[in-house]
């Protein structure tokens, strides 16, 4: 997999095959070869770049298992695109075992010229014991391992556990260190015919953030545009569908929200293939042949409608928001994105250290977005008790810290002053930090003007104003809380020291750069987001007073000589990297020896760090010899 954008687990990316590359998150439409009713050549025209079909009903089939043996399967299926075939394992599931064992039916798939060929895993059901869905891993991961190591077809090995979140933790890391390189999460059909997102969340979850995050993830039958941004917010890439052409069969439309009766409707929607053809009495009074095929063109669209939607909310950064929004449209939903946020501290780890969209806070149960996490632990970790104050307000901008609060109240108490931000209560140092600040809420406060409001004598507020000598600066707080929150609590006080020079913007007073009495900048602080872009030598004051591997990922010396001139760092060359590294965080790149060579921004989390084999790890903005790249 390469990485191309990401919102938390939610990522567009790539990966190659036979016959081409595939981008996710996508859906490959399923084709039943013995009935065709769209083709994959107008399935294109749709939006599917790949599909997916079933080797146990094309082997089982004379006519179609001699065309696939002798011209191949994208012959057969006339598809130049990317082709995914199943095993048979949901047929097995459904009338019982098949007839062909898995070898034979992987050795069928590579033969015929599969791109991506599945093992005949064994499918675990919602309702089979501990003890059954544990057999099933165990024998899934045997099948996985008796497969040889040809080139050829991508082996997709799939995740199965049933609703046992040890077992789908254990298939996760089985299968992520397998030979397989597409991982499927199988077995979920029943809870996706059932409408059970919210033990669907848990199964998701518990297999993606234990496999292998450089290997896809698919959702078997995960086909219904209702769930998909869901799935995708908590790491799907791929999907499949069926469901196009089985509710079409039984004249119903799938809409991004839900399904609809085509005998219940008055009109198609603009962007149907079938607005401008048919009306509904028109569509109603076709053939059935007709009539299904309109039908399912209309739920591919449908279908790659939302696809395109959350790509698009994933280039944002604004998924979180979508599936928000989507989760009050359906009960079902709902309850699914409640079990979401009572994970968040699991998924806390994967999210960026600030958003290109500003966070936009509904209610109480944003409170539980992981977002809010780190800041919130951050917050808990400084409220020390003691002496302590809290103001209300409304966003904060830089003209707001006015009114003589700075040098009236904050810079002549060493009362720890701390912001009502929604249900949170966080340092005011942190105002302009990211979420506090780029925030869209539903819920003002209002601004406290301290020279106005009554105050007890032994309260900041009563401060006398003539004559007092200020105790500490708000500007050199301001940039170690940031600091604190950015890196490790404590580390902004040995990264700015009392002799560092602050430059503020003379149009916004906004703090710009950070620099030492001689002139060299150590940091600079984004207008945007309020954290902190770090120098050469921010970067080098950074790792003197860390110990190794922390806020670093060291590559090999080859490597280190390229990203010294300010090239980017790949995945490939990384040798030891931080655990704990935050995506879009400033990250230290060193060699062999430890040794700064360039400053920039991870991809990705320390967690995922090791998974990826391809692609930029770090993307550096300063470096030792090269030109600095502007800040962005």
């Amino acid at each position: 997999m390469e990485l191309i954008h990401r919102d938390g687990l939610s990522r567009i990316a790539r990966f190659s095959t036979g016959h081409g590359i595939i981008e996710t998150p996508t859906v490959m439409p399923v084709v039943n070869p013995n009935i065709v009713v769209i083709s994959p050549r107008e399935m294109k025209r749709l939006g599917a770049s790949s599909i997916i079909t079933n080797s146990y009903i094309i082997r089982r089939t004379e006519r179609l298992r001699e065309t696939a043996e002798k011209y191949g399967i994208h012959s057969l299926m006339d598809f130049d695109g990317p082709i995914m075939t199943d095993s048979g394992t949901f047929q097995s599931y459904v009338y019982g075992n098949v007839e062909y064992n898995n070898l034979e039916i992987v050795d069928f798939q590579r033969k015929i010229g599969s791109d991506i060929a599945t093992i005949l895993d064994i499918f675990s059901r919602p309702s089979d014991s501990h003890s059954e869905a544990e057999s099933a891993v165990e024998e899934t991961y045997r099948r996985i391992n008796e497969i040889d190591d040809k080139e050829g077809a991508m082996i997709a090995g799939t995740i199965q556990g049933s609703v046992y979140p040890d077992l789908r933790a254990r298939s996760a890391g089985l299968m992520g260190s397998s030979k397989a390189s597409y991982l499927p999460i199988g077995g979920v059909v029943p809870l996706l015919e059932s409408y059970n997102y919210t033990k669907l969340v848990d199964i998701i979850i518990d297999s993606k953030i234990n496999a292998n995050f450089g290997k896809p993830i698919h959702l078997f039958g995960g086909g219904h545009p209702m769930f998909m941004a869901m799935s995708v917010l908590l790491g799907v890439d791929m999907f499949d569908s069926a469901s196009y052409i089985k509710y079409a069969r039984d004249s119903r439309l799938l809409f991004p929200d839900g399904t609809r009766d085509l005998g219940s409707m008055s009109a198609f929607p603009y962007w149907s293939p079938i607005n401008g053809k048919f009306t509904v009495t028109e569509l109603l009074n076709t053939s059935p042949e007709e009539r299904t095929k309109s039908i399912a063109e209309h739920n591919l669209a449908a279908i790659f409608m939302e696809i395109s939607e959350i790509r698009e909310r994933i280039f944002e950064q604004t998924l979180w928001q979508y599936v928000e929004s989507k989760a009050r449209s359906h009960p079902f939903l709902f309850n699914a994105y409640r079990r979401i946020l009572e994970r968040s501290r699991e998924l806390a780890k994967f999210e960026e250290l600030y958003k290109k969209s500003p966070f936009f806070y509904f209610d109480s149960y944003s409170d539980s977005h992981p977002v809010l996490e780190r800041i919130k632990r951050f917050s808990e970790s400084t409220n020390l008790g003691g002496r302590e104050m809290e103001i209300a307000g409304e966003t904060w901008k830089p003209g707001r810290m006015d009114g003589g609060f700075i040098s009236n109240v904050y810079n002549r108490t060493d009362h720890r002053i701390r912001i009502r931000w929604e249900n949170l209560s966080v340092p005011v140092e942190l105002n302009e930090t990211f979420p506090v600040e780029q925030v869209i809420s539903a819920s003002r406060g209002q601004y406290s003007d301290f020279r106005s409001e009554g105050r007890k004598p032994d309260q900041p507020g009563s401060v006398d104003e003539g004559g007092v000598e200020a105790i500490r600066n708000f500007d050199l707080q301001k940039i170690r809380t940031v600091a604190d929150l950015q890196f490790i609590a404590g580390i902004g006080e040995r990264l700015f020291p009392d002799d560092v020079r602050i430059i503020k913007s003379r149009n916004t007073g906004r703090i710009r750069n950070i620099m030492t009495p001689d002139d060299r900048i150590i940091a600079t602080m984004r207008a945007h987001d309020g954290f902190l872009t770090l120098n050469v030598e921010g970067a080098m004051r950074l790792k003197e007073i860390s110990a190794f591997p922390m806020f670093r990922v060291q590559v090999d010396n080859e490597s280190a000589s390229f990203n010294s001139k300010g090239f980017n760092v790949f995945f490939k060359f990384i040798k030891v990297w931080d655990q704990d590294i935050v995506p879009l965080n400033e990250t230290l790149v060193v060699d062999e020896n430890d040794d700064v060579v360039a400053v920039g921004r991870s991809t990705v989390s320390g967690y995922e760090m090791g998974q990826y084999r391809s692609g930029v790890a770090v993307k550096v903005h300063h470096s030792i010899a090269g030109e600095d790249k502007l800040d962005s």
